[in-house]
């Protein structure tokens, strides 16, 4: 059996999948919004190729400015996402706590159409989070409080730190701790690295 046919049986004995990109496309401090964004689109593009067989989909949500923005909507075509991610938006402040929610929305509609799936939440950020819901209140409260939320819905999580420092951002570990997922740093993230801690997260290949 060949390399690539092992793979695809392994994608094939899984549950279908929801991959549920959440990325930082503001500029503040760590590795640039681009680069996120490009290691995002690369990672999901590379992801429906491998798993076609099994129609895992995925989706992106995007924060930066004031709010998040779903980029792109649940699909499992190749053609979709690259249609959808031709042209990626970059710039402004840091709405985190606004890209959880979108994302947790989105993964309620999913569930509700599709009860087997089962979603991998992957936050791709620096932790510089500076635009509360709520104006005033204060942002790491406004994290806590959803988190604890999604980690009562049993979401499974991957958080990937960006931040440019060799100890990573403090919040985001304390974020990926109150969700109870999976912390890794990548201070130059590309998407083969960022397809592999998907793929490590989703245990396939083990």
């Amino acid at each position: 059996m060949q390399r690539g046919d092992l793979r695809r049986k392994i994608f094939q004995q899984r549950q279908k999948a929801l991959i549920v990109f959440v990325v930082d496309a503001s500029e503040s401090m760590g590795q640039g919004a681009f680069e996120r964004m490009k290691a995002a689109k690369g990672a999901i593009l590379g992801w429906l190729i491998s798993a076609y067989q099994n129609r895992d989909l995925v989706a992106l949500v995007a924060f930066r400015g004031e709010r998040a923005e779903v980029l792109l909507q649940p699909t499992s075509s190749v053609l979709s996402a690259r249609q959808s991610l031709r042209q990626l938006p970059v710039g402004g402040a840091t709405p985190l706590a606004d890209g959880l929610v979108k994302a947790s929305q989105l993964i309620r509609v999913a569930r509700q159409k599709e009860p087997r799936l089962e979603p991998l939440l992957v936050l791709v950020s620096d932790g510089e989070a500076n635009v509360p819901l709520v104006p005033g209140a204060n942002v790491l409260d406004e994290l806590s409080t959803l988190a604890a939320g999604l980690r009562r819905d049993g979401l499974k999580t991957l958080i990937v730190d960006s931040a440019s420092t060799a100890l990573g951002n403090k919040n985001l570990k304390r974020l990926a701790g109150e969700l109870g997922g999976i912390y890794r740093q990548a201070r130059d993230l590309h998407a083969g690295q960022l397809f592999e801690m998907i793929r490590s997260a989703e245990g396939v290949g083990e």
